[in-house]
């Protein structure tokens, strides 16, 4: 927890900043015009628009993605780019991650990285090399089957060993060369944790964390294992700082029940910072206008970290990195009365 203090009766952003479309097949031609269209995207964008935005939110931390099921990644990586074996790197040449992150430095504010913990499920050729299959089970109609805590069901023999060591490896990548800049990690997708991670010999959650944490041993880390359905924020391991907290529709309201955790009460779930996320907008790193009113936005973020926890609201960013105009307002009103409010 003590990593994860600077979330403790606090907010931050977030934003999902990806590649898309989504590509399920790329050789060639067809690749090289991706990774050129890809590099000038990430070369666009404004790190000190978005840094000096966020500052007028007095955000305490940013949350920002640097891939997911595409294969496209913001930052280098020279270990993905020896096991996945493309032609041109989908790993932009610009390490945007890393210039984000020395950007907001300069105002106080820190930078995790978001990545999920299995790799980019729409690149054939990443899953194959990286021998990643997904344990999810569908039934008939391809629906996820789900437990009736609403997590997703997964195969029991979902190991995948040699899956995550490759990975381990790309992600220490990451974190040498970001080094302190990275504050943290936001891991998503950890839906197979039985199969994969709880295990005494390695792989499993502690060398999953010592990846991460290969650049920086204070970097705070949290592990998704997916929506919270039955209003009830977990961890995972003791190796977590804080929880993922990932919320969809419902406002999380720990206080105040009498069957609720003890440690709730104290701002923590389980041995971990208490920390919730959700989203502002109409979906995840979406617009386009805050779902909620002000008054409610302010009221319930206050709530959680009145109570010790941190709140993470993930917003939506235009391609050059820029927060757009209709969500300022409440970020910057709800920035101003948390700050007034500090004693």
């Amino acid at each position: 927890m003590k990593r994860a203090e600077f979330m403790r009766g606090n907010y931050g952003l977030m934003t999902h900043w990806l590649h898309s479309p989504v590509d399920t097949s790329v050789e060639g031609e067809d690749l090289s015009a991706m990774v050129k269209e890809w590099n000038e995207r990430v070369d666009a964008f404004d790190v000190r628009k978005l840094a000096s935005q966020l500052a007028e939110t007095k955000a305490k931390w940013f949350i920002m993605t640097i891939g997911q099921n595409t294969g496209f990644y913001c930052s280098p990586n020279a270990v993905y780019d020896e096991i996945v074996g493309y032609p041109e790197s989908k790993c932009s040449k610009r390490d945007l991650f890393k210039d984000l992150a020395a950007e907001l430095k300069k105002y106080g504010i820190k930078t995790l990285a978001y990545l999920p913990s299995g790799a980019p499920d729409r690149d054939t050729q990443a899953m194959e090399r990286l021998e990643w299959t997904d344990g999810s089970m569908r039934d008939a109609d391809g629906a996820y089957m789900r437990y009736g805590n609403g997590y997703r069901m997964y195969k029991p023999d979902h190991r995948l060993a040699n899956f995550q060591r490759k990975w381990e490896r790309v992600i220490a990548a990451w974190a040498k060369n970001w080094g302190g800049l990275c504050a943290g990690w936001w891991v998503d997708g950890a839906y197979f944790s039985d199969a994969m991670y709880r295990h005494a010999e390695e792989p499993n959650f502690h060398s999953l964390a010592a990846a991460l944490r290969a650049g920086n041993p204070d970097a705070a880390i949290s592990f998704n294992p997916g929506i919270y359905r039955m209003d009830n924020p977990t961890i995972q391991s003791e190796v977590e700082d804080y929880s993922s907290g990932e919320l969809n529709s419902l406002l999380f309201t720990p206080f105040g029940r009498n069957k609720g955790p003890a440690e709730y009460a104290q701002g923590k779930i389980g041995t971990a910072q208490m920390h919730i996320l959700t989203f502002l907008g109409g979906n995840w790193g979406q617009g386009p206008a805050p779902r909620y009113p002000e008054d409610l936005c302010l009221a319930w973020t206050k709530y959680i970290i009145n109570g010790g926890g941190g709140v993470t609201w993930d917003i939506p960013i235009s391609q050059t990195g820029e927060i757009p105009v209709d969500f300022m307002p409440l970020l910057c009103t709800l920035g101003d009365s948390l700050a007034s409010e500090v004693k």
